[in-house]
């Protein structure tokens, strides 16, 4: 019978994902340890260190030192408009960094958990199973496609795909996004500009499955626990348009709605195409580990709760 794992180290773990994950697997028992370019996380964790993917030596002396049983690989670029004018860049950090740490991890003898995106899809047939062929259409997309493909090379390795990942964040830490400019959450940064009073308009036709990120980590454990290998949907069990999703958040944490406006993809004029319906359908992941992904009630519930039991 193979041993349950019980070293993990997070790629990313200074990122929204990376510390929830962090914090998540330190709770279960795990011992944790992590690397990160620019934010490091310390709670709990044995060992944090400065950790490039793009950066073989970097890779190869974190791994070396901290012995993992599974490294989870939330690290990634993931604003899309930056990667689209940056494709050099997004494809060294989200597909061949990928190829690196698998590699590496094969090394010492580590599984390989990779986190990609819903935007692996074109938008046409949703909703989307684990069967369904992915067809990127922006340079985000296909470098997150390949990353995919580089961590599935190898047996053993898992791939899970989320969508429109969320999670609460105060005011004062919202300032520290992505070194390409990404806030750190779609959610956190709705709700820091209805608190303000600040109207916002959002796109009403472009659907996900909105994931809140204390979920996925719940997921990724449980396929850690349970040795599952292969590609599972780790998305939130409701889609929702973006105008939609907006409504829902602004009402649970008691703001106000009426601040919020429909517009279209059209009128926004991004630079990067985005799939007009990406939701994912996340059954197997239930199947398979017994913990099923939450409907949006649930999730919004424990998104309010972490933002301090503001709400109605």
């Amino acid at each position: 019978m193979v041993p349950t794992p019980t070293r993990v180290f997070v790629s990313g773990i200074g990122g929204q994902l990376g510390g929830k994950l962090a914090e998540a697997a330190v709770a279960d028992g795990f011992d944790v340890g992590g690397g990160h370019v620019s934010r490091p996380w310390g709670d709990g964790v044995r060992r944090s260190v400065p950790f490039d993917k793009r950066d073989r030596a970097s890779v190869s002396a974190a791994l070396s030192s901290f012995r993992p049983d599974v490294v989870v690989d939330t690290g990634a670029m993931h604003n899309v408009d930056y990667c689209e004018a940056h494709p050099d860049e997004a494809m060294a950090v989200n597909a061949t960094g990928t190829a690196t740490l698998a590699e590496e991890c094969a090394r010492v003898g580590a599984s390989l958990v990779y986190v990609s995106t819903d935007f692996v899809f074109d938008g046409v047939g949703a909703p989307y199973s684990e069967e369904a062929e992915p067809n990127p259409i922006s340079v985000y997309a296909a470098s997150k496609a390949q990353g995919e493909r580089n961590a599935l090379a190898r047996a053993g390795n898992v791939v899970v795909r989320p969508s429109v990942i969320y999670s609460w964040v105060p005011s004062a830490k919202l300032s520290q996004g992505s070194a390409s400019g990404k806030p750190l959450n779609f959610a956190a940064w709705l709700v820091s500009q209805l608190g303000a009073g600040k109207s916002v308009e959002i796109v009403s036709d472009q659907v996900a499955s909105p994931t809140l990120a204390d979920d996925l980590a719940g997921a990724i454990i449980a396929i850690v626990k349970a040795r599952k290998t292969g590609l599972f949907h780790t998305a939130g069990a409701t889609p929702l348009s973006r105008y939609d999703f907006s409504l829902l958040v602004a009402k649970k944490l008691g703001l106000d709605a009426a601040l919020v406006r429909p517009t279209t993809s059209s009128k926004l004029k991004q630079t990067a195409k985005r799939p007009p319906n990406s939701s994912l359908v996340s059954d197997k992941v239930a199947r398979e580990t017994g913990r099923a992904m939450m409907p949006i009630d649930r999730a919004l519930e424990a998104f309010a709760r972490a933002a301090g039991g503001r709400g109605p």
